[in-house]
């Protein structure tokens, strides 16, 4: 049986990889084929994700539709059809673990490791302390139970329709498979672990490169597209004024607001520094290999991309105005500009940042930095201006701090001034 065992886990590795569905199906047809046929088997466990908590997938070994989610923190629900049997995988946000369904079926005690096996003979008629284990019986299965698995916060249950349910030889099967199958589910965790935190700490196309290899100080790509650099007026006074974890909170749904409309609309946000964020959004002829972002307008022209960035902005106008209805009061100052930047790593061996720079990424962040003396919360080259089809009007010619040339700044003719200041002549400040 071990070496059955150990063929299976070498063929399935190498033909299913880090699907999971896939991965979790062979399994079940495995223990089918060893004697210990499953008619059902669910898996639960947790990751490690900002947004997800938990994933659950149950297996069946017929085709059907698994029917309503019986959670509310339900994200992401797929159905895979895999050789006649049914999948449903579904992923789940933070608050899972706390749902009334799952504190009401048997794997909430294998959680809370106040048991180590939940073990119930079925059938139709009988009184069990789980709904779960009334519909099953009532479907005609014979035998439940559940474990954890080694290794992993995961819980799993197997269902038999077997007259009698499991008996000590096929339970014998299962247990030999366990560690199989704990350790076929540790590589694509680790991959979705690896994957989530790179794209989380560092971005989706950062992350994309440094899996590639691209980790060499000084290995970059040269693109082109508009930037984004904004600025949160009167942080300090807000970082002052409120207890720190409510400031912290505010800012974190400031920038979720922000974040979620640059990538709906293909921006890419590279950096957090302070207060200020920087943010690009690459055309075609410089997409960071195909996908930045997740908005379809992921690797588009020039025009585009600074299209793209207006609506961006137009997005998050409108959810930071929702914010300041619920007391979150921040507002900012936005720079544009479209140009070409170098896209890479910078830093030295002991520690990399990947990032843009090049002298418009300096453009930008100067121009953010006139939108409180011009009293405006956006301002804009006039390259972007040009490129971006808005109506604009033109607001002054200036010197940008550290940079040649002049500049001729161009804010949007629809209302997104703020009263910060008078428009009008800024101080020496603004210009220098």
């Amino acid at each position: 049986m071990h070496a059955r065992l150990l063929q299976w886990q070498a063929a399935v590795r190498l033909e299913h990889g880090n699907d999971l569905s896939r991965l979790l199906h062979a399994w079940c047809q495995y223990l089918g084929d060893a004697g210990a046929a499953v008619c059902r088997m669910t898996l639960a466990l947790n990751t490690l994700h900002p947004q997800i908590q938990s994933l659950r997938y149950v297996w069946y070994d017929d085709v059907r539709d698994p029917g309503p989610f019986p959670s509310p923190a339900l994200i992401v629900r797929r159905i895979h059809s895999l050789d006649g049997c049914t999948v449903d995988e579904a992923l789940m946000s933070y608050g899972a673990r706390a749902t009334e369904p799952l504190r009401r079926s048997p794997f909430w005690a294998l959680m809370q490791g106040e048991v180590e096996l939940q073990d119930f003979p079925l059938a139709p008629g009988g009184s069990y302390p789980f709904p779960i284990l009334d519909d099953l019986a009532a479907q005609g299965c014979t035998h439940y139970f559940a474990f954890s698995l080694p290794g992993l916060e995961a819980q799993v249950s197997l269902v038999s329709r077997q007259p009698g349910g499991f008996d000590q030889a096929q339970r014998e099967v299962v247990a030999a498979s366990v560690p199989v199958l704990a350790l076929l589910l540790e590589g694509p965790l680790k991959e979705l672990v690896l994957q989530t935190v790179l794209e989380c700490y560092v971005g989706h196309s950062p992350a994309r490169e440094i899996r590639r290899g691209r980790i060499r100080p000084g290995a970059m790509l040269d693109l082109a597209g508009a930037i984004w650099f904004s600025d949160i007026r009167d942080y300090a006074m807000h970082s002052q004024a409120q207890p720190s974890d409510v400031f912290v909170d505010n800012l974190n749904a400031y920038y979720e607001c922000v974040v979620k409309a640059i990538h709906a609309q293909g921006g890419e946000v590279l950096k957090f520094i302070g207060d200020a964020m920087l943010a690009i959004f690459p055309q075609k002829d410089g997409d960071v290999h195909a996908r930045v972002g997740d908005g379809a307008a992921a690797g588009q022209d020039a025009d585009g991309a600074a299209d793209a960035c207006v609506r961006a902005l137009a997005a998050v106008e409108a959810a930071t105005q929702g914010l300041a209805a619920e007391g979150v009061a921040f507002a900012h100052g936005v720079g544009l500009h479209v140009g070409r930047f170098q896209f890479g790593n910078i830093g030295s061996l002991q520690r990399m940042d990947f990032t843009a720079i090049g002298n418009e990424v300096n453009v930008a962040a100067r121009i953010e930095a006139l939108c409180k003396p011009y009293g405006e919360r956006l301002l804009m080259s006039a390259e972007f201006a040009r490129q971006c089809g808005a109506p604009t009007r033109e607001v002054a010619r200036v010197s940008l701090r550290g940079i040649a040339g002049e500049y001729l700044l161009h804010a949007p003719i629809s209302d997104i001034s703020c009263p910060e200041g008078p428009p009008g002549a800024p101080s020496n400040e603004g210009t220098r």
